[in-house]
């Protein structure tokens, strides 16, 4: 339980405004004399009380208060437990800081939205984030110790492209069963993926050779595919229009807190003969808290209410052919960037696993960072300019970044992944915004499959082409040009959503604001 304490010297004008209830943060009703409670709002308990005493001018010499009138010495305390299990500490400072704010208007906040959120959404949401925890980690760890492991079993830079290439076939269990999540509900799908990935990848721990490994992590990471996808639909139905960049830009932390994790585990593959293996069998440890969140995670507002009222299911093809172009388009470039990072820091310019993870780590801070701000600025303004623009800083400077050594790599990889970062809660919601509630599931498999097939196209040709040109830095500048053009598509034809109900976009869907 956490409180604010705050008194104050007012008028009596400026008491009856404390006196009124709160519509910002929360709903408030009266209960009492002086005393408040909630009628709708994020926390699992809230009560506010004043304590009021007159203040005589005459006897408090100390008072040099010009208002004229009588004034009232009033101690306005909160007491309150938010119902964001887990990842409350995050919020307390600012939520503290806005119950204490005597000016209660309904306002847009950098790190809040306009409307009132549910204890439910509130929920959900953290349900949401501490499962993309885990599906970062799960999601990245291929990528980021396959460079370690190849070494252990004797294989080329080939052969590991080709690896990373089959793997992305496992995104057809995400098109196969994602369709499920628009017959049974986002939650169920959600924590069954979960599960599965976290046990699948555990088994990898144990690979005898790469080909082993590389066919339990092609269902696991499939299954980590269609993860991220459903926490992006159920965040993207749940919540109030004015933040959905700013909670997708929220969930993308959460991620990136996931992914970097497998980074920290790095060293071990110095320390210890195929230490690599133990960063596979880590997530063990994340059933005991995924069970746990499934106890508190509640389904979406929007499912159940499409469910109950059969809304169509409809497509628009000419949409999903727009943002089928940009997710391959991108993926050409960006997977082969991201995947080869720790191939050309390691074999090009012979970084050891543990500068690997100071590099990795320090190149993030500032991307961490931006990743707030730009969903801030995405909702506020708008996604188009701003994910076009960080898209193509991002990925010119990527490939600068595979040209230079020193402090010039390190100045061209921290621009780009800051630019990146802040790419996705501008653009990622596109995938969801645009299509009814009742075929979100199956448009985000259908989607899936299309990015990993960019992916796969773009591994596939890096690999290929450094062996040819034995330069893996000039391989990755060759698929540049790809997003670049998405860049211009972003700008020229995709609808600007932010702000705005899904139901604008959904017709067809019943009608269900995000307002409480």
């Amino acid at each position: 339980m956490s409180h604010v304490e705050h008194k104050r010297i007012v008028t009596a004008s400026e008491l009856e405004l404390l006196r009124q209830p709160r519509t910002d943060l929360l709903i408030e009703e009266s209960v009492g004399s002086n005393e408040w409670s909630m009628v709708e709002g994020p926390f699992d308990h809230y009560r506010r009380t004043l304590t009021v005493q007159s203040v005589d001018r005459a006897t408090a010499a100390t008072i040099d208060d010009d208002r004229s009138g009588p004034l009232f010495e009033v101690t306005e305390r909160t007491d309150f437990k938010l119902a964001i299990p887990l990842w409350w500490p995050y919020l307390l400072p600012p939520i503290k800081k806005a119950l204490a704010d005597p000016d209660r208007a309904p306002r847009r906040r950098w790190w809040w939205p306009t409307e009132v959120v549910t204890a439910d959404t509130a929920r959900l949401i953290a349900a949401l984030a501490t499962i993309g925890t885990m599906a970062g980690y799960l999601g990245v760890i291929i990528g980021q110790t396959l460079t370690f492991a190849a070494k252990d079993f004797g294989v080329d830079d080939q052969v590991q492209g080709f690896t990373l290439g089959i793997v992305r076939i496992g995104v057809v269990i995400s098109f196969v069963f994602l369709r499920w999540a628009d017959r049974i509900g986002r939650r169920p799908l959600t924590l069954t993926f979960a599960a599965l990935a976290i046990v699948l990848t555990a088994v990898g721990a144990a690979s005898p050779n790469i080909f082993f490994l590389g066919g339990s992590q092609t269902v696991a990471r499939g299954l980590a595919t269609g993860l991220l996808t459903l926490i992006t639909v159920a965040s993207t139905e749940e919540v109030p229009a004015s933040s959905r960049a700013l909670c997708i830009g929220f969930l993308t932390l959460t991620t990136g807190f996931g992914a970097s994790m497998v980074v920290f585990t790095l060293p071990l593959a110095d320390l210890i003969v195929g230490g690599w293996r133990i960063t596979y069998a880590l997530p063990l440890l994340f059933l005991p808290i995924l069970a746990w969140v499934g106890r508190w995670f509640p389904e979406t507002r929007r499912f159940t209410a499409a469910t109950q009222h059969s809304a169509p299911d409809r497509i628009r093809w000419g949409r999903f052919a727009l943002i089928g172009f940009a997710a391959y388009a991108s993926g050409v470039y960006l997977s082969p960037a991201s995947q080869f990072r720790n191939e050309y820091l390691s074999d090009d310019l012979s970084f050891t696993a543990t500068k690997i993870t100071l590099f990795q780590v320090l190149v993030s801070i500032p991307a961490s960072i931006a990743i707030p701000v730009a969903g801030y600025l995405a909702d506020r303004y708008g996604r188009r300019w701003l994910g076009a623009g960080s898209l193509s800083i991002a990925v010119v400077f990527s490939a600068l970044s595979y040209q230079l050594t020193g402090a010039g790599l390190w100045i061209t990889a921290c621009i780009s992944a800051t630019c990146a970062a802040a790419t996705v809660p501008a653009m990622r919601g596109y995938q969801t915004e645009l299509f009814p509630t009742r075929s979100r599931g199956r448009v985000g498999g259908m989607l899936d499959v299309v990015l990993v097939a960019g992916s796969a196209t773009g591994l596939f040709a890096v690999g290929y082409l450094s062996e040819r040109t034995g330069s893996l830095g000039q391989s990755i500048g060759m698929m540049v040009f790809a997003p670049l053009i998405v860049a211009v598509v972003i700008i020229l034809f995709f609808p600007e959503t932010a702000d705005q109900e899904l139901e604008t976009f959904n017709p067809d869907d019943p009608t269900l604001t995000s307002r409480a």
